[in-house]
């Protein structure tokens, strides 16, 4: 995967498949950019033809492309498993699905926000929501008593 920068098709993280499986590295970086590129490309692995990321909690994602991101997004919030919840349920259960990429929870918040079923349905306002009242639990022995009296004749 060679592709330059500047290239608005290449995906967020050529940069990193370049690095792993040509050893390329892209030219023109200052020296504080080649530091951060090398303290971050070392959390990166490639099996070809998918790079993964590999999480502080040894959890391994697999990063997708923008296009890919999308059809992520609105199969775990309006797919079998969905369930048309919240933005950062929807970023769980992409994570969950074993998916990364940067802008995870700015797409989903605006995934959300566009999914017209979810604006229908709303939040429930606290003037519609049940009173819960509690429930006194009473044991047998908090009404009723046993008196045991000593041996008899």
């Amino acid at each position: 995967m060679v592709t330059f920068r500047g290239d608005s098709s290449a995906p967020w993280f050529a940069d990193f498949a370049n690095y792993h499986i040509g050893n390329f590295i892209v030219k023109g970086m200052t020296s504080k950019q080649k530091n951060k590129f090398f303290k971050d490309v070392k959390h990166y692995f490639s099996d070809d033809p998918f790079l993964f990321k590999i999480c502080a909690d040894q959890v391994i994602w697999r990063c997708v492309h923008s296009k890919e991101a999308l059809d992520i997004l609105e199969a775990c919030h309006n797919g079998p498993t969905g369930g048309y919840h919240d933005a950062n349920l929807t970023a769980k259960k992409v994570f969950d699905a074993g998916f990364f990429w940067p802008t995870i929870y700015k797409d989903a918040h605006e995934f959300v926000k566009n999914c017209d079923s979810c604006q229908r349905q709303g939040k429930i306002s606290q003037h519609d929501e049940m009173p819960q009242n509690l429930i006194q639990i009473c044991e047998i022995f908090d009404v009723w008593g046993i008196d045991f009296m000593g041996p008899f004749p």
